[in-house]
């Protein structure tokens, strides 16, 4: 397995998998089944790595991500010709126990943070043919646009830089993509930033944001390959705007958030 291109933290995720095996028994009368561990390619570090690497960076985001963010995961056909299992079943498995992984409506799913003496030995395993599967990962923004003000930009965008600049060991900071600022996309461009002046008794002042027509919506399939007028509009707050904390995001009912990530290593 491969990371996809721009999920590198998403690269750490990446961890390889041992050639072990895992049973699973429902019941007495029921058959074993074997899961083959998953093999996984590094995209920047040609070593394997162990799950407990992955297990640092899980946990340091929960720890330290002040709810803001999440790691998503996502199974995919490495050969689109050959497709995956309709129920692909996935596991992370250490000496002490067997963790099934619950795959969402949308196939994607998340990781455990295990207790450091777990991590150190535990791997995935997979009932999927070993190289007929590929995993990505990407950083979830937890934040709803309703929610989205610019003190909220302003936290998100300072907790990733002290994770990915403080708090991150060494070797693990090129896994934490830089982040740019926090996108909203919407069907239509109609967003703007609001905010009551107290100089006029809280009359309420607003600001458009302008649409860039070279960004896409990471979650709109198919967006590459859509002329830019019809596909999904995007903007990007950054938090260096002059704008106060209390100016507040409203967008159409259609938005989303999802951070926009450096085009710089």
């Amino acid at each position: 397995m491969k990371l996809s291109t721009r999920s590198m933290l998403l690269g750490a995720a990446m961890m390889a998998l041992s050639h072990s095996a895992v049973q699973a028994q429902d019941s007495p009368a029921q058959a074993t089944e074997v899961l083959d561990a998953v093999s996984v390619n590094m995209k920047r570090d040609s070593s394997i790595q162990p799950y407990g690497r992955m297990n640092e960076v899980l946990s340091m985001v929960q720890r330290y991500g002040q709810g803001l963010f999440r790691l998503e995961f996502k199974l995919e056909a490495k050969d689109p010709k050959v497709p995956l299992p309709a129920s692909p079943k996935l596991a992370v498995m250490h000496a002490d126990a067997y963790v099934p992984i619950a795959f969402k409506a949308d196939s994607t799913f998340e990781l455990p943070v295990l207790p450091k003496e777990q991590a150190k030995d535990a791997e995935i395993a997979s009932n999927l043919v070993k190289g007929t599967a590929k995993m990505s990962g990407k950083l979830i923004l937890t934040v709803k646009p309703e929610q989205l003000d610019m003190a909220t930009v302003r936290k998100i965008m300072k907790t990733a830089r002290t994770m990915r600049s403080e708090i991150l060991p060494w070797y693990l900071r090129w896994a934490f993509p830089q982040i740019e600022g926090v996108r909203v996309c919407s069907t239509q461009a109609n967003w703007e930033l609001e905010w009551p002046d107290a100089s006029t008794a809280g009359q309420l002042l607003s600001v458009a944001l302008s649409a860039d027509g070279k960004d896409m919506d990471p979650e709109e399939s198919g967006a590459a390959k859509k002329p830019p007028s019809t596909r999904r509009q995007c903007s990007t707050i950054t938090g260096e705007e002059r704008w106060p904390d209390n100016a507040r995001l409203v967008a159409p009912g259609d938005a989303s958030l999802s951070v926009r990530l450096s085009t710089q290593s």
